[in-house]
């Protein structure tokens, strides 16, 4: 994902990381992955990098703590009906991440920003990743909960 100044940061080849390294590295690219697949509306890959059971709360659960993935599925699905309408591009930039591994548990940390045409709404989100086997070229990271929150001061909306 692009940076606030408009660059990409480059990241190093796998040999030359140390563990923790190795490791933001990963959760870095799947959480890129996992945002990039909900622009896209790539449920295959959504599914792919989120836990059956994932939990969350969000603004779209008004304030509930959703279990499991049918819940995001429906908006999937509306996106897959409304492609035939023309859409306005959107670009996500995510700002100020934190990462921290504990174990086999990660939390990342960041602001998101989503612009589209000419507005843009700011989400501070949490995401949290359990360790797995390496099961496909996604990753070894599956999402198990998630917090996403627009501010109450005005700079979500």
């Amino acid at each position: 994902a692009p940076r606030l100044d408009g660059t990409s940061r480059q990241v190093p080849p796998t040999g030359a990381l140390t563990t923790a390294q190795e490791d933001r590295r990963d959760l870095e690219i799947c959480n890129q992955r996992l945002l990039g697949a909900i622009a896209e509306g790539d449920y295959l890959t959504y599914s792919c990098l989120v836990d059956e059971g994932v939990t969350c709360f969000e603004p779209e659960a008004c304030g509930h703590l959703v279990a499991g993935r049918d819940f995001h599925k429906y908006y999937f699905d509306v996106a897959r009906d409304a492609a035939a309408v023309p859409s306005v591009a959107s670009r996500s930039t995510i700002a100020e991440p934190t990462f921290r591994v504990m174990g086999d548990c990660a939390v990342v940390c960041y602001v998101r920003l989503v612009q589209t045409g000419f507005k843009t709404v700011r989400t501070e989100e949490t995401r949290v990743w359990r360790r797995q086997a390496a099961t496909s070229d996604l990753g070894k990271w599956k999402l198990v909960h998630f917090h996403r929150s627009k501010p109450a001061n005005g700079y979500g909306a």
